[in-house]
C-alpha cells in the first residue's frame, strides 16, 4: 500500500511540476486567475450591474476635494486607491478608500456620507489614519466576491501605536452586500499582545457624517418642514415602539455651532434595549446600523454613546466638526472646522457611537460581532422593522449572510 501511494504521489508530483512550468511559460495568468486592473470613475459611471458589484477605482477622492495628494504624504502613496460598491437599484454607493483609512462609508448622490468607524484601540492604539496605520500591511481590502448576486469584501487591519507603529491586535472585517441594498458586517479581532490592556480594542462602531468640501452638517442633514432644526439621530429600539431624537439648529455668527433638542425615551432606555438601530437622517437618505444581542453586541456591556447631551454618557460634542479626516493633512491630529479650512477640506461630525468598555480585561483579547447597515427613506419606521425581523431570527441564523437577502430596504 506504501509503494502504491509513493508511486501515485510521484506520478502527482510529475504532472503538477510538468504544469506549473507550462502555466509559467504561459505568463500573464488566464482572465479566470488573473485580477481585474482598477478602473477610474468616469469608466465606474458606465458600469451596469444586474443587482450588486463592486470594482476598485484608481482615482476615487471624497468630498470633491481639490488639493494635492498626498498630504500629508500617504504611506503607499496611493491615497486615491478605492474599492467601491454600488447597486442598481439604489443611487448610493459603498466605499473603501485608503485615504479614508476608517472605513468603510455609505456615499450619498449629493456626495454627503456616513461612516461607521473600525476597532478602535484604546492607550495610543487606537489609530488606522497614521504613517503607520496607513500603511497596507497594516490596513489592506480582498474582493472575495464581486457580485452581481451577492458581493463579499474582506477589511484586514492591525491596530498599530501611534509612536511606533507596533501592532497591538488584528481584526478582519467582512462585508456582505445584497441586491436590496443591505450590508451584514462581521468584525473579529485578537488581540497580538496577551495580557496587556493596550492590546484590547473597545470601540467597534461610531455613527459619524461626512460633508463634502464647503458643506457642514446643516447642509446635509434632513431639515425639519416648520423650523431651521436638523436631524442629527434618531434611536430606535427593534423590539418596541420606544425612539430617542436629537435635533440641532444652526446658531447665528457661528461656523458649525448650535442649539439642542431631544425627544422621546429616556436614554438609558435605548442603551439597556436587547436591539437598536441607529440613523443619522440626511438630505438624501438615512444611513442606519442596526446590532443587539442577538448579532453578539449584547447591552449587558455595551454603551450606546450620544454625543449631543452630557447625560447620556457620550461626549459632548454636539454638532462640533473636524476637517483632519478623511483627507489626512493632519495626519490624525484632530482640527476643527474653521472659515478657511472649510473651504479646502471635507469634514465629518459624529452624533452617536458605541463600545464595550464595561466588558472585563479577561475576556476582551478577541471577539465576533455583527451589525446589518443600509440607506432608508423618510420611514424611519421601516428601518425599526427590519431591525426587528433581522434581530428576531436569533443568532444562529443572523451570523449567516443569507440572513439579510429577503428583508426590504427600499423606503
Amino acid at each position: 500500500m506504501t509503494k502504491c501511494f509513493s508511486r501515485i504521489g510521484a506520478g502527482w508530483l510529475a504532472a503538477a511540476l510538468c504544469s506549473a512550468m507550462a502555466f509559467s511559460a504561459e505568463l500573464p495568468f488566464p482572465p479566470e486567475l488573473a485580477r481585474p486592473a482598477p478602473i477610474t470613475l468616469a469608466e465606474l459611471a458606465t458600469r451596469k450591474t444586474e443587482g450588486v458589484s463592486v470594482l476598485e477605482v484608481s482615482d476615487y477622492v471624497f468630498g470633491n476635494y481639490q488639493g494635492k495628494l498626498p498630504c500629508p504624504p500617504c504611506a503607499d502613496l496611493n491615497p486615491k486607491k478605492a474599492f467601491v460598491i454600488f447597486w442598481k437599484d439604489f443611487p448610493f454607493r459603498f466605499v473603501f478608500s485608503h485615504e479614508g483609512s476608517y472605513c468603510p462609508w455609505f456615499e450619498l448622490p449629493d456626495g454627503a456620507g456616513v461612516c461607521y468607524q473600525f476597532f478602535e484601540g484604546n492607550g495610543g492604539w487606537a489609530e488606522l489614519f497614521n504613517q503607520w496605520g496607513r500603511q497596507e500591511r497594516n490596513s489592506f481590502v480582498d474582493i472575495i466576491e464581486s457580485g452581481p448576486k451577492r458581493v463579499w469584501v474582506r477589511w484586514t487591519y492591525l491596530g498599530v501605536n501611534i509612536a511606533a507603529g507596533q501592532p497591538a491586535y488584528r481584526a478582519t472585517e467582512d462585508f456582505w452586500a445584497y441586491p436590496n441594498g443591505l450590508v451584514l458586517r462581521r468584525q473579529t479581532y485578537r488581540t497580538l499582545l496577551p495580557g496587556k490592556h493596550e492590546g484590547y480594542t473597545r470601540e467597534p462602531i461610531e455613527n459619524i457624517g461626512m460633508c463634502p468640501v464647503g458643506k457642514l452638517w446643516f447642509d446635509v442633514l434632513k431639515k425639519e418642514p416648520a423650523s431651521e432644526e436638523r436631524h442629527a439621530l434618531a434611536v430606535l429600539d427593534a423590539f418596541s415602539p420606544k425612539r430617542f431624537d436629537v435635533y440641532w439648529t444652526p446658531t447665528p455668527g457661528k461656523v458649525w455651532g448650535c442649539t439642542s433638542r431631544r425627544t422621546g425615551c429616556a436614554w438609558k432606555e435605548m442603551d439597556d434595549a436587547a436591539g437598536v438601530a441607529l440613523v443619522i437622517p440626511m438630505k438624501e437618505g438615512s444611513p442606519f446600523c442596526i446590532f443587539g444581542d442577538a448579532s453578539g453586541f449584547r447591552h449587558d456591556y455595551t454603551h450606546l454613546k450620544e454625543h449631543t447631551f452630557p447625560d447620556t454618557g457620550g461626549n459632548g460634542w454636539a454638532s462640533s466638526s473636524w476637517d483632519h479626516w478623511p483627507i489626512g493633512w493632519l495626519n490624525s491630529q484632530g482640527h476643527g472646522v474653521d472659515e478657511n479650512s472649510l473651504k479646502l477640506y471635507p469634514n465629518h461630525f459624529s452624533p452617536a457611537g458605541m463600545d464595550f468598555f464595561a466588558l472585563p480585561n479577561e475576556v476582551e483579547e478577541q471577539g465576533i460581532y455583527y451589525s446589518l447597515y443600509g440607506v432608508g427613506g423618510n420611514d424611519l419606521e421601516a428601518v425599526r422593522t427590519i431591525a426587528r425581523r433581522w434581530l428576531e431570527k436569533g443568532a444562529a441564523a443572523i451570523i449567516q449572510p443569507s440572513s439579510i437577502e429577503n428583508l426590504t430596504a427600499k423606503p
